[in-house]
């Protein structure tokens, strides 16, 4: 009977294990993946060196629990309401271009009509949005298009135009020197959430990545 008892136990234990170090499935929307949530995963995998986490581009609805155990969205449709959603940032967003072609694309801290305006099919409303929140209107500045948030953030750091650039993905680059955002920031309205069907337990990848990205959220909106 001892014997058995203690298998069973050990049985328990391996089970507890594995789900304690189960895969973990993110998914992120791609332009916020990368070039704001993988430059950042080294901190997490030192202070969770067991950790096994993989990262999937995606971006929209979402059916959790399906190969997809977490997930990161902007609050620009409806989730259902089953999932837990745990705010991380509100969005900010802002006109950025390279630092040396900020005297010719803005004349004290209004952009002229030199600058070309880079639009994104992704969020295509992004001028709009800024016109808006700034009590401005749209320009009938030159522009172009392109397929992906993040190649019209590429094309202004090259020095093409100029982008509207949320912080959380233009940050390292201002810091860097690579772009500036002679116009600051504002709130837009959005916000972006971390996405589950439950509550995880104190141990597993699930609640060590949750409680990580939310210190990380919580410390950036300070900073």
């Amino acid at each position: 009977m001892a014997r058995g008892l203690g298998e069973i136990e050990q049985e328990a234990q391996r089970i507890k294990a594995e789900h304690t170090n189960a895969p973990v499935t993110i998914s992120c929307e791609p332009t916020l993946m990368m070039r704001w949530l993988i430059p950042r995963m080294p901190q997490f995998h030192v202070a969770n060196p067991t950790a096994d986490v993989r990262l999937l581009a995606g971006g929209g609805p979402v059916t959790l629990g399906s190969g997809v155990d977490l997930a990161i969205r902007r609050n620009d449709f409806t989730w259902p309401e089953s999932y837990l959603a745990q705010h991380l940032f509100d969005e900010r967003i802002g006109p950025v271009c390279r630092p040396d072609k900020a005297k010719d694309f803005f004349d004290f801290d209004r952009m002229n009509a030199a600058a070309m305006l880079l639009h994104t099919r992704t969020r295509p409303t992004a001028w709009a949005t800024w016109a808006e929140i700034t009590g401005g209107t749209c320009r009938p500045n030159p522009g172009q298009d392109f397929e992906h948030f993040y190649f019209s953030l590429q094309a202004a750091i090259a020095g093409l135009g100029v982008a509207i650039g949320p912080w959380h993905l233009v940050q390292d680059d201002i810091q860097a020197e690579l772009l500036a955002a002679p116009q600051g920031f504002r709130l837009d309205g959005s916000a972006y959430f971390l996405l589950s069907v439950q509550e995880s337990e104190g141990e597993s990848t699930v609640a060590q990545f949750k409680h990580w990205l939310a210190d990380l959220a919580a410390k950036e909106a300070q900073a």
